[in-house]
């Protein structure tokens, strides 16, 4: 009963706090002068996740390594894409730091997912082969369509590409991993599936440069929370159940 207490009252804390912080700043009328506003609290929401991943470390102990790795490269990437002045005066455009830290991310994301379950019993058949092959090329589409901007740095434009690819194949993973057992593994898909929806909307305002509605960090932030918690709650769930 403790353990699934604190599962649902911290993120469900961080999730209320954030919405009563948008609530604060409706009045704000461009994305800009939000952000001026925002770094220090974003960044303190991200440390929060930290924590919360953290603590699940102890009570899971080393089974849950990797998702505490993957979170403090998440903790980096969103020190990096919320801008501060020092990253900007040591990097004209920190947004490619952002990319880096959330690539490394993704691949300890990948490291606990297969500690989890092996690829070669996820994939058997043409069925988890196709929604793979579906996963990795949207992000193509959705990139051409609304990322890629020609006036932004190259690196930019090529490191977004590379960790949608990632991203993409991640979720297709933890789709994959649903269908086949069901259970705790719907945590693990919802918090894909969010962390999609989070960066696409990111993709074509932060990272396209010229789109820049007055919720556009607000949106892929509560999005990106949400991801948060359902992973790291997943992980936590499934290493108890398949690990102990």
């Amino acid at each position: 009963m403790t353990y699934y207490a604190i599962l649902i009252s911290i993120p469900f804390a961080v999730f209320s706090a954030f919405l009563i912080h948008w609530f604060t700043i409706r009045a704000i009328p461009s994305a800009k002068a939000r952000l001026e506003l925002i770094r220090g609290v974003y960044l303190g929401f991200s440390f929060q996740i930290l924590i919360f991943a953290l603590l699940l470390f102890y009570l899971g102990r080393s089974v849950f390594l990797a998702p505490v790795f993957a979170v403090a490269f998440s903790f980096i990437g969103d020190w990096f894409n919320l801008q501060f002045p020092i990253a900007q005066k040591n990097n004209e455009d920190p947004i490619i730091g952002g990319i880096v830290g959330f690539i490394m991310a993704q691949f300890f994301y990948l490291s606990a997912f297969f500690q989890l379950v092996p690829i070669s019993i996820l994939y058997v058949g043409i069925v988890p082969y196709l929604i793979s092959a579906g996963f990795v090329i949207l992000p193509g589409v959705i990139f051409y369509f609304r990322v890629y901007n020609p006036k932004r740095p190259k690196p930019i434009m090529i490191a977004a590409f590379i960790y949608g690819l990632i991203l993409c194949f991640f979720v297709s993973l933890t789709v994959n991993a649903y269908l086949l057992y069901g259970g705790y593994w719907i945590y693990l898909m919802l918090g894909g599936v969010f962390f999609l929806a989070s960066d696409a909307i990111m993709g074509e305002t932060t990272i396209h440069g010229e789109r820049h509605p007055v919720w556009e960090y607000q949106v892929p932030w509560i999005t990106y929370l949400i991801a948060q918690s359902f992973l790291l709650v997943g992980f936590f769930l499934l290493s108890h159940t398949l690990l102990h």
